[in-house]
Formats: C-alpha cells, structure tokens, sequence
C-alpha cells in the first residue's frame, strides 16, 4: 500500500495585489476518482483535488493562469490533466507524462490540447528516467512543438549531465521546486550543487521555479534560510525564474507541513520582488515558455 498525502489546506490569498495575467505554472488535477482513477501503481496516494478546487485556489489567489503538470498518480493516463486544460481553456497549459512509444500524431492531438511539456524523474519508472538519450529524443520530438521538457532531479549527477546538455539541446529545460534537490540551505550559496545551478541558468536554456518552499526550507514559513538562494537565482537571470504554488502539495504527509497557498506568494516579496520584477516572473515568462497571449487585462 501507498504512502497517503495529506489533503492541502483551503485556500488563501496573498497580502498585495497580483499583477494582471500571473500565472501558477505547476497544479495538479486529481480526481474525482470515480470519473479518473488512481493508477494501480503509483508512488503514493492523494487526495481528490479536482478542477473546482484548483478554480477555487486560483480564484482566491488572484492567479490568472495555470500551467497544469500531470500528476504521476494517475499514471500514463492523461485525462483528467486534458479536461481540465480544456475546461480552462485559454486560461490553461497541461504538461504531460508520456511513454517513449508516443506517436506523433498523439503528439500533434496533446499540441492541439495544450500540452507543452513532457515530465522526466525516475519517480515515474524507467520510461521517463532523466538520462542523456532521453532528453536527446524529446529534444528532437517535441521541441519543433515549442515543447520543454520539465524535470525534479533527485540527484546531483542529473544535475550535473543537464548542465552539461543545457546549451546544446534544443529544447528549453524547465526545473522544478528551486533545484533543491542540488543543495542544502545549512551550506549556503557557494556550495557546489548550488553553483551547479547556476551554472545552469547561465546556460540561457534553463528555467527554474520559484516553487514549493517548504520542501526545500529547514525552517517553516516565511522561509527566510532560502532567501539568499532565491536572491542569488534571481541575480543570475530573473527572466528565467517561474513562480508555482505546487498545489495541492502531494507527498506532503502532515498537515503542519502544509504551506498556505498566501504565504507562497507572499514569499516572492520576502524574497525581494519588487512590482516589476513580479511581473516577469508571473507573467512575462509564463507568456515566453508557455506560449500565453500577452496580457492586457487589468490587475485583479
């Protein structure tokens, strides 16, 4: 049996006002399962967080947009990840968990639907293990689509051979949750696996997100012990940072560990984001790697 997550937190909004078009770039839709079961193999089970919910954390946050990264529970089976891109519509990407059997007609079908990315992490089995020959094959699959290629790496080599490929690939590479996986906040910036990182972001073809603090932090919210890592990315090069909630949080196993959806947006000003820099990073870069229409919207 699986590792049950907690349930994530009823929503709450931040203490400014979002500028208008801010994106969340990493949600998940799990459920209902009546209608989208779990897969028979998974790495753990959620619970339900289905589209009204994630509508309703976006709404009280103030979030224009989502980027909605398939989550590995369900499996191969994209739908649920699907409806709910189309639900949104315009409002909504999808990035997909894919088998290396993929056609390219099922390619072009997932474009056409909103997919742009595909997931890489041996969390999700040998089919979508991060190693040089994959990233190789989807560069050269999806990256004519204007596709990414979005990773959690879990160990340092994987860092080290994205480094190595990150100017000759074709593809943008995307990084999840601060690449936290390459540091520690107890050994501060000038610590190899964070140099890696940045040696990472200075390859021009890499993103990072600005994401899941609490899984990264040693202390609780605000997490003050990441802000000189989240100032150092943002010296590197602010047009390559993204911002996500990471909502509903899975893999979270207590309700005191669960972040408030506020306080996560609310970091990026403890971080040092002042008004324009919020505004690339929640908007300007979502629009450049997800292909958003610019935003004229007024600020909600």
């Amino acid at each position: 049996m699986t590792r049950v997550c907690v349930a994530a937190p009823e929503p709450t909004a931040p203490a400014w006002r979002l500028p208008a078009g801010a994106c969340d770039t990493h949600v998940h839709a799990i459920g209902p399962f009546a209608r989208y079961p779990l897969a028979a193999v998974r790495p753990y089970t959620p619970p339900e967080a289905p589209l009204s919910a994630l509508i309703a954390m976006l709404d009280t946050m103030g979030l224009t947009r989502a980027v909605i990264a398939h989550v590995s529970a369900h499996g191969m089976d994209l739908s649920v990840t699907l409806d709910a891109v189309a639900a949104l519509g315009e409002r909504a990407r999808g990035v997909a968990l894919l088998s290396a059997d993929v056609t390219d007609a099922q390619l072009d079908a997932l474009h056409a639907a909103g997919m742009r990315g595909v997931r890489l992490s041996h969390a999700y089995g040998l089919d979508t293990a991060i190693n040089e020959a994959a990233l190789r094959s989807w560069a050269d699959r999806v990256g004519p689509r204007g596709w990414h290629i979005a990773m959690w790496p879990q160990e340092i080599e994987e860092f080290e051979l994205l480094r190595d490929l990150a100017d000759r690939l074709p593809i943008p590479l995307v990084i999840d949750h601060l690449a936290n996986r390459a540091w520690l906040p107890s050994l501060g910036t000038a610590q190899p696996g964070f140099r890696l990182i940045e040696a990472l972001l200075a390859s021009g073809n890499a993103w990072i997100k600005l994401s899941a603090p609490n899984r990264a932090s040693d202390a609780g919210s605000p997490w003050p012990d990441l802000v000189p890592f989240a100032a150092a990315l943002i010296e590197a090069d602010p047009t390559r940072l993204l911002w996500a909630s990471d909502w509903p949080h899975v893999g979270v196993w207590s309700d005191a560990a669960m972040p408030r959806s506020g306080d996560l947006l609310d970091w990026l000003r403890v971080i040092g984001c002042d008004d324009a820099l919020l505004r690339t990073i929640l908007v300007a870069n979502p629009e450049a790697l997800y292909g958003f229409a610019p935003s004229t919207a007024t600020a909600r």
